[in-house]
């Protein structure tokens, strides 16, 4: 029989690569985590880790019997939240994560209409990429996740993840308010081939901008890269070059000297998902805060630059 608590240490072990911080992280003694990894070789008569000077590795059979330790710690953990609320034992814990734009706009209005409805909930709210959150709520740390995902760049949905559309978020071009074209009504992306161009750091978001203006016919000339979508705006401001940015980023906040612009050409659409594992139990409080971002989305939405319902259109292919 196979130990809860060995499985545990086993995996704290496995993520972290050290006995050391497996041990900080759970608050044992090293040699008590070492006891219990060598007890579990033992009882399965293979060796699960090559001990290295600094770290620990996965063997083949280690990392085989990780991902069946993983799948059975969820499954116990889906299962105690159930019975404890469904006997209302205790258990009100939601755990949200979202990336960092929806953490910014969407989150906060979602959280006001869920304590209306759930005073005694305890959230917690992490912020990450999909990139990072994604397998963080696979392996059953989160609840939900708020994700995003650019359809054109054909990435596929991530097996053991159910995904419900939000909005869709086609994309604004930001220029300094003294643009010659900053008074248009709309903007065709090669209008802007010939400029400077400030863009995201290697990511997801970098390739749906290299994309866009790929397929626009030119590769842009980025002289300054920026995650922080305020960031950006400020350096558009600033005139160091121009900028495609989400709606959802526009609905945060506006810079001033700063024009945004819709493109009359369909460039790249953002799509914003609401993320739970397959198959994993559901609570009411999920549910709950699901329609809570659902009723959220109205009340963010840029009356300029507005999201849309989720209905992608297609997107031509990369040149």
């Amino acid at each position: 029989m196979l130990e809860l608590t060995r499985l545990k240490v086993f995996r704290e072990v496995a993520s972290l690569g050290s006995f050391t911080r497996a041990a900080e992280t759970l608050g044992y003694a090293q040699p008590s985590i070492s006891h219990h990894v060598a007890q579990l070789e033992r009882e399965l008569g293979t060796q699960l880790f090559e001990r290295q000077a600094r770290r620990v590795q996965l063997t083949p059979a280690g990392e085989v019997f990780l991902g069946h330790v993983r799948s059975v710690l969820i499954q116990l953990a889906d299962a105690e939240r159930e019975v404890a609320e469904t006997a209302r034992l205790g258990g009100r814990v939601l755990r949200v994560t979202a990336f960092p734009t929806a953490a910014a706009t969407l989150i906060p209005a979602a959280v006001a209409a869920f304590r209306e409805e759930s005073p005694a909930v305890e959230l917690r709210l992490t912020e990450a990429d999909p990139p990072e959150s994604v397998p963080a709520l696979l392996a059953g740390d989160h609840d939900l996740a708020v994700v995003y995902d650019y359809p054109a760049l054909g990435g596929g949905q991530e097996s053991g993840v159910d995904l419900e559309p939000l909005f869709v978020d086609h994309m604004a071009v930001a220029v300094p308010a003294a643009h010659p074209l900053a008074r248009a009504d709309s903007i065709r992306l090669v209008e802007l081939g010939g400029e400077t161009w400030l863009a995201p750091h290697s990511s997801v978001c970098r390739d749906a901008v290299d994309f866009a203006c790929r397929n626009a016919g030119f590769v842009p000339n980025v002289v300054s890269e920026t995650n922080d979508y305020m960031a950006a705006q400020g350096l558009v401001a600033a005139g160091v070059g121009v900028a495609l940015l989400p709606r959802l980023a526009v609905a945060m906040s506006r810079r001033p000297g700063v024009a945004l612009l819709p493109l009359s050409d369909l460039v790249i659409e953002r799509v914003t998902f609401i993320a739970t594992r397959s198959g994993a139990y559901r609570s009411p409080l999920t549910d709950a805060f699901r329609a809570a971002l659902r009723q959220a989305v109205a009340g963010i939405s840029d009356p300029v630059l507005p999201l849309e319902d989720f209905e992608p259109q297609h997107t031509v292919a990369a040149r």
